[in-house]
């Protein structure tokens, strides 16, 4: 019997319900790397760690845009919060849409929530064997893992001793899920943003999977669930990356209107005190960013919309969506960089210290790092979007 999931409940509901508990722990959970276990509890029992995991699984299965605002909403609360949850979330309905029967029998079937995480690139090695691999590796960047009961690894497909290679010539790869005490944490997150996300890294000793707990990760082909997987894993994690950035940056340009009306400098000829709310320079940037923040949302909003009105229409993604989608992302990133940059540094001595808009600071920095919002997707979206102005 698969668990149940209330999902008459309204995901962002519960997500800005939880925003003052999530605030609250924040900075233990930064000291700690990981997220405190009053903030897990909550995401479990509202069932909000299966926001995207499919319905017939007891998931709420919620479609692109409410998932969008319910990771913003989460990152605006605390951007490692945010960030781990996205990780949760994504991994946990990728592992309930792409592996086999057997394997969601044995993952979802219990009574305890869902928590999948890891990295799913891959970096370990899987020898074809007889039903499944005997799969090995050392991963890095598994946001989320330390309270995961099932972890995700991405690895390289051998056989025979050598690589196999897909018809153009790249090494096949394939994602498998094993539990999470077949799995030992290795440490290594020593870092200055996304603290609290203990993405840890992560090492799987030899180990035989079968090959429903598997799945191409190049090809991937959803086995349940409705339309909003038919935009593909890529596509899936792309929501959670601008939901990020969005949540970021608006708890950013939050906190700087809250400190500017009392925020006192000597600017004026005089050398009076002037409140940096009054300085005309101050008032030209906030109205310029504030506009840059309601600008990238609405793009993300009318992309991921139309992706998720095209495939409820039963029609696959185009070229042109994926590529948007990843513009999208990566834009939205950039530009809540030069928000929250803004907000630091107007904020003087009031961001330097201990506080949310210096974790808004260390996390987005974190997060524009990722190799999933890196230079090149713009680079590869640029000729499919300019060619639709021709």
């Amino acid at each position: 019997m698969l668990r149940h999931v209330a999902r008459e409940t309204d995901p962002l509901a519960v997500a800005r319900s939880l925003a003052k508990l999530i605030e609250d722990e924040a900075s233990a959970a930064d000291e700690e790397r990981l997220l405190t276990q009053p903030v897990i509890d909550e995401f479990a029992r509202t069932g909000l760690f299966a926001l995207l995991v499919p319905r017939e699984l007891g998931g709420m299965e919620a479609d692109a845009l409410t998932t969008l605002a319910v990771f913003e909403e989460l990152s605006r609360a605390d951007g490692s919060t945010g960030w781990s949850f996205l990780a949760n979330a994504t991994t946990s309905a990728i592992a309930g849409v792409y592996t086999g029967d057997a394997a969601v029998k044995e993952i979802f079937g219990g009574s305890d929530p869902v928590i999948a995480a890891g990295m799913l690139g891959p970096r370990g090695k899987a020898k074809q064997v007889d039903g499944g691999y005997l799969v090995r590796g050392r991963h890095s960047f598994g946001s989320g893992i330390g309270y995961a009961n099932w972890v995700g690894a991405g690895m390289f497909i051998t056989r025979d001793g050598e690589f196999v290679l897909t018809p153009s010539g790249d090494r096949e790869n394939r994602v498998v899920f094993v539990p999470r005490a077949n799995v030992s944490l290795t440490g290594n997150w020593d870092v200055l943003g996304l603290s609290a996300t203990g993405s840890f890294d992560y090492e799987l000793a030899e180990q035989f999977v079968e090959e429903s707990f598997t799945f191409s990760l190049t090809d991937p082909v959803p086995q349940r669930g409705g339309p909003i997987y038919q935009l593909g894993v890529l596509s899936l994690s792309a929501i959670g990356h601008c939901g990020f950035a969005l949540g970021v940056a608006r708890r950013a340009i939050e906190e700087i209107a809250n400190i500017a009306p009392t925020r006192m400098r000597m600017v004026t000829p005089t050398g009076a005190p002037m409140c940096l709310a009054e300085q005309p320079i101050f008032q030209h940037d906030a109205g310029y960013h504030e506009a840059a923040l309601r600008s990238i949302r609405a793009y993300a909003m009318e992309v991921f919309g139309e992706a998720q009105a095209n495939v409820e229409r039963g029609d696959v993604p185009t070229v042109e969506q994926h590529h948007r989608i990843r513009q999208a992302t990566t834009y939205a990133t950039r530009v809540a960089v030069s928000i929250v940059r803004f907000a630091y540094e107007q904020a003087g001595s009031a961001g330097l210290r201990a506080g949310p808009l210096q974790r808004c600071y260390r996390d987005i920095s974190a997060g524009n790092q990722h190799i999933f919002v890196d230079s090149t997707t713009l680079m590869e979206a640029a000729p499919v979007v300019l060619d639709t102005y021709g």
